[in-house]
């Protein structure tokens, strides 16, 4: 007992000295979160007059989406609006004056089971982040498409030109990185940076408050041919430090900051291996005249393969790109053909395989070749 006090002393003096070094995060808020059991998602696609939208359902949570910063000037976030469109397949229309509905009930059945815990989180900079601790247990054999959706919304949000809408979705990130087998829990870390989150216009240190969160999972039971649907749900109020702590509490922080210090080390080395892993994808037009990119593969710490190619209409391949095995580190170049040029942007998307985490997705974007701009990269 004599030794054991001054050891556990010099433990919590140390263990922020090596957090810091591990470039550790502070915690600034966090709330556990458990799944809905009744109600869905609705998803409104604002048109660009701002046309109001029709309350969503009893007990619904909404995304409201903007997909016309391009076209109107205004710095709302539209790039994961016109990827979602894209995603379930809506057509937008920048001269129709009707607002789109895309309603989600859950299902009612036990598919998934989801827990964890959202967090404010800083690194050194002190830039505040948000990352989203997550427990999944499929309760069925879930298809290979099954996606988590982590989103942040504002509640009442405002642009540089004074348009206004509820809930808008400034963030939101997919996550394919867990088993789908039955019974078979994983446990991840998914993470909306700061660098994304300031691209988006959020600043949690200006403004702590007025901000939601949103899990969803998305998918279908294994051998299903249905659409994907709404599996599981949870949203709440993000988590905001509070400026009023009891005189009980004052000798707290310091015991807090040796126990998150391990927390966020191992969150940390959890996030670095995921993104040293993930292989990086680049596209860019040819020269030549006829419709073709050129792909450069190059894969991160471990093995990975393309599993298969699919691009949206109305950009059709000719002939199917290669299936490619790729070692840690190996760098590949290809060329891919189309039957014809467009005028539409070309997204293409590429499954993959990463050895030890499983099915991903790769997202290319190419601007038409009218267009000099590079591809750009999104990952699932």
């Amino acid at each position: 007992m004599r030794t054991l006090l001054p050891s556990l002393v010099v433990a919590l003096l140390l263990i922020p000295a090596i957090a810091a070094q591990e470039d550790a995060w502070a915690i600034h808020a966090q709330v556990d979160f458990t799944a809905e059991t009744t109600g869905g998602l609705s998803e409104v696609y604002l048109p660009m007059g701002l046309q109001e939208a029709n309350t969503p359902p009893e007990g619904y949570v909404q995304w409201t989406w903007w997909s016309w910063s391009a076209e109107t000037g205004s710095d709302w976030p539209d790039d994961d609006a016109i990827y979602r469109a894209s995603n379930r397949n809506l057509s937008l229309n920048s001269t129709s004056t009707k607002v789109v509905h895309d309603d989600h009930a859950l299902t009612g059945e036990d598919a998934v089971a989801l827990s964890g815990q959202v967090k404010v989180v800083s690194a050194e900079d002190r830039v505040r982040m948000v990352a989203f601790d997550l427990s999944i247990t499929p309760l069925v054999n879930l298809s290979n498409h099954t996606i988590i959706y982590v989103v942040l919304t504002e509640n009442k949000a405002e642009d540089q030109h004074r348009r206004q809408a509820e809930n808008l979705v400034r963030e939101m990130r997919p996550e394919v990185a867990f088993s789908v087998k039955a019974n078979t829990t994983t446990d991840l870390v998914s993470m909306l940076p700061a660098d994304h989150l300031a691209a988006a216009g959020v600043d949690l240190m200006e403004d702590p408050t007025g901000w939601s969160y949103s899990v969803a999972v998305f998918g279908t039971e294994e051998g299903d041919r249905e659409p994907s649907r709404l599996l599981a749900l949870a949203h709440g109020d993000l988590p905001a430090p509070s400026s009023h702590v009891g005189i009980d509490q004052a000798w707290t922080p310091f015991l807090l900051s040796a126990i998150t210090a391990v927390i966020v080390v191992s969150i940390v080395i959890a996030v670095r291996q995921r993104e040293q892993a993930i292989p990086k994808l680049q596209a860019t037009w040819s020269t030549e005249d006829s419709p073709r990119t050129i792909i450069t593969v190059h894969a991160g710490q471990l093995d990975f393969k393309i599993t298969s190619w699919q691009v949206s209409p109305p950009w059709r391949f000719k002939g199917r790109p290669p299936k490619l095995n790729l070692s840690a580190g190996q760098m590949k170049t290809i060329t891919v053909d189309f039957r014809e040029a467009t005028t539409h942007d070309c997204h293409i998307e590429v499954s993959i395989e990463i050895e030890t985490y499983g099915a991903w997705k790769q997202h290319l974007w190419l601007k038409s070749r009218n267009q000099d701009a590079p591809a750009h990269q999104e990952e699932e």
